[in-house]
């Protein structure tokens, strides 16, 4: 526990300790720190009494530092540097960083985007880590202080006040189905046709709310959900495998169509594109690599998305 004595000295003090330490001489240090001789020999008598010991012995020679005071050298210089760099703007070399990066994505993004974001990612930064967990519907506002760098979420994800986005861009909706369905070789499909098959329904966690249900109205009542899963690449593969549909964003569809032998139909109602955002705690706007961390994943999404912003 620091002593009355020390806790009182202010960063002017510890800065004429330094320049003691330097000059050896008060007449110098004094000068150095634009104050009267005579006020530098109070100021060292304080840091005497602070630290309980002479801290310099005055010979013919001039002013010899005691072993504290050289001791106290390497540390003092340290804190001061430290002190000065708090009102300076810090930077980030992704190159030379080991930081620990934490990104929040849907389960839907993790499969769009990740992976060239973590290629871009470890290109930059080859000695940081870039950690990915899933954010669902409403889980940023079920914990509180989460250590979270960045979020990519769609508007269906609640964000908090607290949080600051960027619209990155827009996806639209198709009706997605195998290419050996019953209805993939007509050129649109009705909407009695699209109820009278059964669905695939991606759910994002913490709601039963379907989206799609407000455009169809009275009718949404005739859909028929026989798979419900959180993972979009399982949902895509048992649609090639199936006559189910799936109504969804098409980024994904359109990569993996060929792979899991895909269609993809305009939707036989009005649906609105889906904005998708950048996301991150208003605490961490100015943070520099936070700041980098954001710049990456905006630009992966942005060449990626159908309808950048």
């Amino acid at each position: 526990m620091l002593s009355v004595a020390l806790s009182h000295l202010d960063i002017r003090s510890l800065t004429g300790l330094l320049y003691l330490l330097e000059e050896r001489n008060v007449g110098r240090a004094a000068s150095r720190l634009h104050l009267s001789q005579p006020a530098m020999s109070r100021l060292l008598n304080r840091l005497r009494e602070a630290f309980d010991d002479p801290l310099f012995i005055r010979t013919s020679r001039g002013m010899n530092p005691t072993a504290k005071a050289l001791a106290l050298e390497l540390p003092l210089r340290q804190l001061l540097d430290q002190i000065v760099n708090l009102n300076h703007d810090q930077e980030f070399s992704p190159d030379r960083s080991e930081r620990i990066f934490r990104l929040q994505t849907s389960h839907y993004q993790a499969q769009a985007y990740m992976p060239t974001i973590a290629e871009r990612f470890h290109q930059l930064a080859p000695n940081a880590t870039l950690e990915t967990s899933l954010v669902t519907e409403n889980s940023l506002l079920r914990v509180e202080n989460q250590m979270v760098d960045a979020v990519l979420c769609s508007e269906y994800v609640q964000v908090p006040t607290r949080f600051d986005q960027q619209l990155l861009g827009q996806e639209k909706f198709g009706c997605i189905m195998s290419k050996k369905h019953p209805l993939a070789d007509q050129s649109h499909i009705s909407l009695d046709e699209f109820l009278s098959y059964q669905h695939v329904l991606v759910t994002l966690g913490g709601s039963s709310q379907v989206y799609t249900d407000g455009a169809l109205g009275e009718r949404a009542r005739e859909r028929r959900y026989s798979l419900r899963t959180p993972y979009f690449m399982s949902a895509l593969e048992a649609v090639g495998k199936t006559e189910l549909l799936f109504s969804t964003s098409q980024l994904l569809a359109l990569r993996f169509r060929e792979q899991f032998g895909l269609v993809i139909k305009t939707l036989p109602f009005d649906y609105p594109s889906i904005n998708y955002y950048l996301a991150w705690p208003t605490e961490q706007t100015l943070d520099p690599g936070g700041m980098w961390l954001r710049a990456l994943c905006a630009d992966v999404v942005k060449s990626m998305i159908p309808s950048p912003a």
